[in-house]
């Protein structure tokens, strides 16, 4: 996933972009509410969604609830004022799925975000007051500890192991499984059994309760290759200040454009006129006109290129 920040103006723009969507997130801090729009890249398909958050200290993390999501075309709303408009939905979706209002239902009710959301991350660094900056990186980089760390043991764990579990990298992302050519040799029946071990073993591996618990869900180690670069992303976050140096070399070669402009438009203006003064004898050439004209025209011209 490719994320984008941008901050210039006051604004607090973050914009995500993967092989399915492009996010574009717009936090306010001061009300801690923030907005993602979405766009599906192989449809015409479009969703709104707000959101109120509220950070927590102990640990970390970051608590939400959605209170409004509009899907279009055509418009149509899921989620108003913290409800799910069930008797909408029912309406105008015929085929959803049942489980679809279960998980936007979810969805309102204040929950904790996934710790590897971008996010979250992006909005713990816009709350200096709650979260101090050393704070906010010591929270980035023990998260990346733990990623790390878990999938080392998970590592050691599949050294022993009879069956050759392997840790595997598929477009779903990190799993515990075995190799394709090892499965493509096998009968029902022993892929069957393969399966029931696999699954004990990561069981063991992801439980909380288990002295061989590895520190991650099951989700979150699949998700470990995400988390682990979103991390990196706001560690290596540019600050501000580069932003707005390179704000002030942007205003500078805008003004060098300008009166670039100006000198161009003085002599086609000069020009233009002395033409137009042999046609039409009323009208006499003047100097500061000429001048003052072309830098008007300037001016017009360099904002519509700005734009």
């Amino acid at each position: 996933m490719k994320i984008e920040i941008f901050e210039e103006d006051g604004n607090n723009v973050l914009s995500l972009d993967d092989k399915y969507a492009d996010f574009t997130i717009d936090i306010y801090p001061d009300s801690k509410t923030y907005e993602s729009r979405m766009r599906l890249k192989d449809d015409v398909y479009y969703r709104t969604e707000k959101f109120e958050y509220r950070i927590k200290t102990d640990p970390i993390g970051i608590e939400k609830r959605l209170v409004e999501r509009v899907d279009e075309p055509p418009e149509e709303y899921k989620v108003k004022d913290g409800v799910v408009l069930e008797s909408e939905i029912a309406k105008n979706n015929k085929f959803l799925r049942g489980d679809f209002v279960d998980g936007l239902k979810k969805e309102v009710e204040w929950h904790e975000d996934w710790i590897g959301n971008p996010i979250s991350m992006y909005i713990l660094s816009k709350h200096s007051e709650i979260i101090s900056p050393e704070d906010y990186r010591r929270y980035l980089r023990q998260l990346s500890e733990r990623v790390k760390t878990a999938i080392l043991k998970i590592e050691k764990a599949l050294e022993s192991d009879k069956t050759k579990l392997q840790i595997i990298d598929d477009e779903f992302g990190l799993g515990v499984w075995y190799p394709k050519d090892k499965l493509d040799k096998l009968e029902d029946e022993e892929l069957e059994k393969l399966r029931e071990h696999a699954t004990k073993f990561q069981e063991v591996l992801f439980n909380e309760k288990d002295e061989k618990y590895v520190g991650l869900s099951e989700g979150e180690f699949r998700s470990s290759k995400d988390i682990l670069e979103n991390i990196e992303a706001f560690l290596n976050k540019k600050p501000a200040s580069i932003k707005k140096e390179g704000q002030r070399v942007s205003f500078g070669i805008k003004l060098v454009a300008f009166i670039l402009q100006w000198v161009w438009l003085f002599i086609v203006v000069s020009i233009a006129l002395w033409l137009l003064s042999l046609a039409v004898s009323i009208i006499q050439y003047s100097f500061v006109f000429t001048f003052l004209a072309s830098g008007i025209l300037a001016f017009f011209f360099t904002i519509l290129r700005g734009k």
